[in-house]
């Protein structure tokens, strides 16, 4: 017996394209729940970290507003004691104004009374050269 060759027949299979499409559907539609959760979560995290910065600026927006208050209150402490070091030295200032004042008109009084003795002085040798000259006309 001889073999006979086998005949070819064609054989079709009919596929459902909904249900393929559907399939898919289902399995990006997973995929879109995952990423919803992951956002929420991300979302959650990210509230967290807002608060998270939001109270640290506000301890430190306190230590800056601290550090400023004592800034102020040292430069208010610093210019009031220049100011009580301008009056006194304004003070001593005054003070040696008026003793220069009072020794300027000390030294003015005293040059008037030694001009005055200058010229009496002055006078008195012209007096006694007149006399000389006139004692040596005379004779």
């Amino acid at each position: 017996m001889e073999l006979q060759p086998e005949g070819t027949r064609e054989v079709v299979y009919r596929v459902d394209p909904f249900s393929i499409i559907f399939r898919e559907l289902d399995l990006i539609h997973s995929e879109i729940r995952e990423i919803k959760s992951e956002i929420v979560f991300l979302h959650q995290r990210v509230d967290e970290t807002n608060k998270r910065i939001d109270e640290m600026n506000i301890a430190i927006n306190k230590r800056i507003d601290d550090l400023n208050m004592r800034v102020d209150k040292k430069i208010d402490e610093t210019n009031k004691r220049l100011d009580e070091l301008n009056m006194a030295i304004n003070k001593r200032i005054d003070e040696t104004n008026l003793r220069i004042d009072v020794l300027a008109s000390d030294i003015n009084r005293r040059l008037d009374k030694l001009f005055l003795v200058v010229i009496i002085n002055l006078i008195a040798i012209i007096g006694f050269l007149f006399k000389i000259v006139l004692d040596g006309l005379i004779k």
